[in-house]
């Protein structure tokens, strides 16, 4: 099971009922995650807690949030494509995910690192694409300089690059 610790904004589009507090959940199925406002679109960025690994969902409307756990799937399927994974890898991720839980964020150091990329995220749309990524060369342009982009935590050992970590979390989980 996935556990996407949200913001409070995050919180209000996604839960029903009011969040609880979850176990220090490490590796693969531990989210961060924070919705942004872009050029009057609700957008939602995600961090895994262990890799730095950014998944990056824009123009998100109320149905995407009433269905996140599919809507989060297709972009982590896709997101993984441009960073070449193989399908095996792709079907293995998959699998891994199961089912979603959402909770209060919890890590301060993926917290930064979440405000760093939405810093990075507003920078790139704003200043040199000028819109919502539309085409699917502008969806990995953006991908790409999220996960390619070393990342350095204090629960961290040394700087991680997003893009190998998540791959080599795959590979050692399945």
């Amino acid at each position: 099971m996935a556990y996407i610790f949200c913001t409070q904004k995050l919180a209000k589009e996604l839960a029903s009922e009011p969040l609880t507090p979850a176990p220090d959940v490490r590796g693969f199925l531990g989210w961060h995650g924070t919705i942004l406002r872009i050029f009057r679109r609700k957008s939602v960025l995600l961090v895994n807690d262990e890799s730095r690994f950014t998944l990056f969902i824009p123009g998100l409307m109320k149905k995407d949030f009433a269905n996140f756990q599919h809507v989060f799937i297709h972009h982590f399927e896709r997101t993984l494509g441009y960073m070449n994974a193989n399908p095996a890898q792709i079907a293995q991720a998959k699998l891994l995910l199961g089912g979603f839980s959402y909770h209060k964020t919890h890590n301060r150091s993926v917290l930064g690192t979440l405000n760093d990329m939405k810093d990075a995220v507003e920078f790139m749309l704003k200043s040199r694409l000028g819109h919502l990524p539309e085409s699917e060369e502008e969806h990995r342009w953006v991908a790409s300089f999220l996960n390619e982009t070393p990342c350095r935590g204090k629960d961290l050992k040394g700087v991680v690059f997003p893009d190998r970590e998540i791959l080599k979390m795959i590979n050692r989980v399945g």
